[in-house]
């Protein structure tokens, strides 16, 4: 009778399942801190008011969890059975409330229809006062600029309320954030409209611009992505005291 000689585990095979595992224990702590934070959202929106045992309960629920991922050698299925009585006694609060405070706090419902309307209100004024705009000014920044600035506001408020209600991490606090994300987008709209007719100026020696048609998109572009527009402003900024 052949023995077959028994061999351990390559290096390799060794390293792959050590990656897998130190993988699920990352992408099951980031899942817990997100239903910590969607209970603590929840909390603060008044979800769990009046009820302190049941939310120390999901609390208690998370911290064991955790605790079962921070050990040696991670217990990730006992962190899942324990992530799942979490959740579902989250979900089964959530769907006990009406539906008013879920189109509030889970949809974002308000701030989706104040986004629906300021599009609205701008996509029209485009199409009925669209030669207006053109040749109208505003503190030496073409209106359309503004309006432009304002839609890629709104798109903006779009992607983050989508995002946020994804995530179930959306709070009533931020619905001041949406209502003045179109009027910051129209500022930010202005000012990368001055910063490209600066540097076309600077670049080409002309002050007239025969197509506003990538204007349009780069004001639009700035109010969508604050973040981008004042990185753009601070290199400018730079240049200038280079200068």
């Amino acid at each position: 009778m052949v023995k077959k000689e028994i061999t351990e585990p390559s290096a390799q095979v060794q390293t792959d399942k050590s990656d897998r595992n130190r993988q699920e224990v990352e992408y099951w702590t980031h899942q817990l801190n997100m239903l910590l934070r969607t209970l603590e959202n929840g909390n603060e929106s008044g979800l769990l008011k009046d009820k302190a045992e049941e939310y120390q309960k999901i609390v208690n629920n998370i911290t064991a969890a955790r605790r079962d991922l921070s050990r040696d050698k991670p217990d990730v299925i006992e962190a899942r059975k324990k992530y799942s009585l979490a959740y579902s006694e989250l979900n089964r609060h959530v769907n006990k409330e009406d539906f008013s405070w879920r189109f509030r706090y889970c949809y974002g419902g308000p701030a989706l229809l104040y986004l629906l309307s300021v599009l609205a209100i701008i996509l029209l004024s485009w199409i009925w006062f669209r030669s207006s705009l053109v040749d109208s000014d505003l503190l030496w920044v073409p209106s359309w600029a503004f309006l432009w600035g304002s839609m890629g506001g709104v798109f903006q408020g779009f992607w983050s309320l989508w995002r946020h209600t994804s995530d179930r991490d959306l709070r009533g606090v931020w619905y001041i954030w949406y209502i003045l994300l179109p009027l910051i987008g129209a500022l930010l709209g202005a000012l990368a409209y001055l910063i490209f007719v600066a540097g076309f100026i600077a670049a080409v020696g002309e002050t007239q611009i025969r197509s506003q048609s990538f204007v349009m998109l780069f004001a639009a572009l700035a109010g969508f992505s604050s973040k981008w527009a004042v990185q753009i402003l601070g290199k400018l900024t730079e240049i200038i005291k280079i200068g």
